[in-house]
């Protein structure tokens, strides 16, 4: 599993597209909470991969989440609750849910972040492990686009779409924006 550990200050993260393998008759769920069981220093968040608009989108929003508690501002008392808010541009969590929470027989992406690099790479680790990890189902498209553009009730011919970097910076820059 060949993954980019991104530092940034204090926190290693790494971002992991995934399609499961699980055949066990296990839900995502319950293996999910069982892969955040690993290590308790490690966060680790599982959501929609048709919410991540690329890498640079989940890496930007959590060092915006990062930022905010360390200025003790985030939106929700957990650190993996105010990413997926900041991923969907709401304050709330049913929204969150319902358009970022996994889907079954859906893609998925995990971001992981931890002080700790060896215990991050432990259990990316094992995620490799459980899930097949495909990493293009994290690049931004115009499907994806159009998905996000839809939930955040943008018309989807606007030029904000036509552009992958434009539109990146647009969703973080409006993470940015979300406060209680």
């Amino acid at each position: 599993m060949r993954q980019r550990v991104y530092k940034l200050t204090d926190t290693y993260a790494s971002i992991i597209g995934f399609r499961t393998k699980i055949t066990d008759g296990k839900g995502y769920g319950s293996i999910i909470r069982d892969v955040g069981n690993m290590c308790d220093q490690v966060s680790l968040l599982a959501v929609n991969a048709n919410i991540v608009y690329g890498i640079e989108h989940a890496i930007d929003v959590l060092k915006i989440t990062l930022e905010a508690k360390r200025r003790n501002m985030m939106i929700a008392k957990k650190e993996e609750t105010d990413i997926l808010l900041r991923l969907l541009c709401t304050t709330q969590i049913s929204v969150a849910l319902r358009s970022g929470g996994l889907k079954n027989h859906n893609y998925g992406c995990f971001i992981l972040f931890s002080k700790n690099k060896s215990q991050l790479l432990k259990v990316r680790k094992n995620i490799g492990k459980l899930f097949e990890v495909k990493n293009e189902v994290l690049r931004a498209n115009k499907k994806k686009r159009k998905i996000i553009s839809g939930i955040l009730g943008l018309p989807f011919n606007k030029s904000i779409s036509d552009d992958d970097k434009t539109f990146t910076k647009y969703l973080s820059e409006r993470a940015c924006l979300i406060t209680k």
